[in-house]
Order: C-alpha cells, then sequence, then structure tokens
C-alpha cells in the first residue's frame, strides 16, 4: 500500500459517517453452499520474516479463520543483482526459495498462497531503463509470470495481475495506465495459463477511489482498460479479456464500512454494488468475462482500518467495524474472499499500520472479535473452514 494512503484517510474525515442498510451494501445473500474464504496478508511476518515468528503468525492466522494468504512476487526481487542491468541477461534466473518455504509452511496449517505478480519490473524491463514501475514491458512480464507458473505448478492455485495498477506509486505514468495494464494482464494471463491451465488469473487489483495526480477512479480505469466509455459502449475495437474474478481494494479508512463514498466510478466498501454492476454491464457487452462467459466474482484482497495514526477508531470501534466489513462481504453473493491487511505491527513509525497483533505476541480487541466472527460463521457454514493440513507436491 502507498503511504499517501493516510493522507486520503485524513481527507476522509470530512464525508459523513452515514452507514447504508445492508441491502444497499451489494448483492443478494450467498446461497448455502457458497462459502467466503477468509484471507489474510503480512508480507514482512511471513515472506520476508522481518520481524516476529513467522510459526506464531500461522497459528494466529488459523485462529482468524484465514484459508488464504495473498503475497506480492514482486519481479525485480526474485531476481537479484540481474535486477538492475540495462540490457535483458541471456539466461534470467529467478530465486522462488522464499516462496516456496511459505507454501511449505502454511500448507502444513492448512493455508493456500495465492500470489500477486507485480512490479517493480527491471531495469532492462522498464521504459526508463531503471528499476521501478515505468512503462513495464508486458511480453518480458509475461514471461516472467509464466516461468512462475510452471515454478508453482501444482502448488499455486491463484493469480493476480499487478498490484494497484489505477495508482502511480505502482504503474506510471498515470495517463497511460488503462493500455500499459491492458496489455500486462494480457500478456501475464496468457503466459499462466499456458503454463498452469488450472490456475485461477484475477484481473484488477484497483485501488478503491481516484486521487488527483495520483490515482484513477477504479470504474473507468477498468471501463478504459476495456475500451469502453461512460455508457460502456466501445470507443475502438479491443478484444475481450478474460479472467476468473476481480481483485480489488475496498478500503474505507474514516467512517463506518458501509458508509456510502461520493464518485460513481469509486468503489469503497459501502458501495460494492457499483462493482458488481459494472462487472455484469461488461459481460454483457462481452468486454471481460470468465472464460465461459460469465460475469466476474469478486475478491476483496486488502482491507483494514488503521490501528495507529490520527483517523485511527478506538479499539472497540475498530472491532465493530470490521466485523460489519467481513458481514457485508460475507452476505454478497458476488464476493469469494475478504482479506485482512496486516496481522502484526510493524516498526514504530511505520505510516500504513491496520495491524491486529503487537510485536510481543499480544492480540488486540479488533483481532479477538474477528476470531471470534470467523468461529461463528464457520461454525454456521457461512465461511470456508479450515482442510487440515495440505499435501501438496514438493518444490521442484
Amino acid at each position: 500500500m502507498a503511504s499517501n494512503r493516510l493522507v486520503r484517510a485524513l481527507g476522509a474525515l470530512l464525508l459523513a459517517a452515514v452507514a447504508l442498510a445492508a441491502a444497499s451494501c451489494g448483492g443478494s445473500a450467498k446461497g448455502s453452499g457458497d462459502k467466503l474464504d477468509i484471507a489474510l496478508q503480512d508480507d514482512a511476518v511471513f515472506l520476508k520474516r522481518d520481524y516476529y515468528n513467522r510459526e506464531t503468525a500461522l497459528k494466529q492466522a488459523q485462529d482468524l479463520g484465514v484459508t488464504r494468504l495473498r503475497v506480492l512476487l514482486i519481479w525485480n526481487r526474485v531476481m537479484g543483482g540481474d535486477a538492475n542491468q540495462k540490457r535483458e541477461p541471456s539466461t534470467i534466473h529467478y530465486d522462488w526459495s522464499a516462496y516456496d518455504s511459505l507454501i511449505d509452511d502454511a500448507a502444513r496449517h492448512g493455508i493456500r498462497l495465492q500470489l500477486n505478480l507485480t512490479g517493480p519490473a527491471p531495469a532492462w524491463a522498464t521504459g526508463n531503463h531503471k528499476v521501478g514501475v515505468v512503462r513495464p514491458d508486458p511480453q518480458a512480464f509475461g514471461q516472467f509470470a509464466a516461468a512462475a507458473a510452471r515454478h508453482f505448478k501444482g502448488r499455486v492455485d491463484m493469480y493476480s495481475i499487478w498490484n494497484e495498477p489505477n495508482y502511480v506509486g505502482w504503474l506510471a505514468p498515470l495517463h497511460a495506465e488503462p493500455q500499459l495494464y491492458r496489455d500486462l494482464y494480457t500478456a501475464a494471463y496468457n503466459g499462466i495459463k499456458s503454463a498452469d491451465p488450472a490456475a485461477k488469473v484475477l484481473i484488477g487489483e484497483t485501488a478503491p477511489y481516484a486521487e488527483s495526480h495520483r490515482a484513477l477512479a477504479p470504474l473507468a480505469f477498468l471501463r478504459d482498460v476495456l475500451c469502453r466509455n461512460q455508457i460502456y459502449a466501445p470507443v475502438k475495437q479491443c478484444p475481450p479479456l478474460h479472467a476468473d474474478g476481480y481483485a480489488h481494494h475496498p478500503y474505507e479508512f474514516a467512517n463506518p464500512p458501509a458508509a456510502p463514498y461520493p464518485g460513481a466510478d469509486n468503489v469503497t466498501m459501502g458501495t460494492l454494488t457499483r462493482l458488481t454492476s459494472a462487472l455484469d454491464r461488461l459481460a454483457t457487452a462481452k468486454a471481460l468475462t470468465t472464460p465461459d462467459g460469465k460475469p466476474l466474482d469478486v475478491y476483496l484482497t486488502e482491507f483494514g482500518y488503521f490501528a495507529t495514526g490520527p483517523v485511527a477508531p478506538p479499539p472497540a470501534q475498530r472491532a465493530s467495524y470490521l466485523k460489519q466489513a467481513f458481514d457485508i462481504a460475507q452476505r454478497n453473493s458476488r464476493v469469494k474472499e475478504m482479506l485482512q491487511y496486516i496481522l502484526v505491527a510493524p516498526p514504530a513509525g511505520t505510516r500504513f499500520d491496520t495491524s491486529l497483533i503487537a510485536q510481543d505476541g499480544k492480540p488486540s480487541l479488533p483481532f479477538n472479535a474477528l476470531s471470534a466472527w470467523a468461529r461463528t460463521n464457520a461454525k454456521d457454514g457461512r465461511v470456508r473452514e479450515l482442510p487440515g493440513p495440505l499435501h501438496l507436491p514438493p518444490a521442484p
């Protein structure tokens, strides 16, 4: 997440904290056999192991009912020193070992990984020949995605393409983001499906709302990716895209999760119907569908309320807000996954802290509330239960 998200949240305090009725929060209730996956992300703890203990964190993830970990697979970081070269190496070596280790440890707890393939890109694959996010080369990215899918085949069953491509900190320049993302997504989708046809590939991973000179509104961005105007009519001929789901980050930092958010092309937790309606219209137009021609379901792959900082709600209120948000996701028939972003408190001074556990291991009131929510909903058959240890093939 970009650090300026805190600034956006301060601005959001000016909004009225008006909660909507559950019916306005997007979609009908799930069917009896359609269960929500609870997901979690904390790369510093689970992947990089910068602080805290991974095994302890995995046990606490189990307490939250987590069945999936989302992890960023950052292109330049798995290349080591080769990422700094100005010319493409004759032979590209990727170091997947940190991911292999986490896949195995998580599997022992019944938890699967889903990988978000994203930049920064290596220097030889960017428009300015510097490691970063300026005009990444789609063909090279597609080759990277195919290499990842070949390596993780049978061990990872879900990928998503790029992180917050409508935000200039992750993809640049801003005005070119839709076309850049279309090309990156197409290359990566084809690369993954050629290497592992059974793997799911999610499109989107969009940030929730527009920000002047920094982020495009997610629905405006999506229409531009698909060459559609505001009424979803084609503005030029673009081949249709396919995906196995749409990933989105519906943050609502300063208000209750069901609060309305201005701007018809912005999508927060309380305005998910904007997204599902857009996906329905795009499917009707045959611009974006699943491989079998259906509208895309939704995966909410980042969410959380601040634990520290000027817009952090009191612990009891934060606990209530988190439960309300997970309720909204669970009740929406189109939402297949809901993710809590950050488990363990980062070092003091970190601006983006939506954690649930202190570094000494003490769970917060929001952690306990969310854990109780997960147990109740699993018992009642509304969320997916942990299956027990997973028996995956060994890493190649």
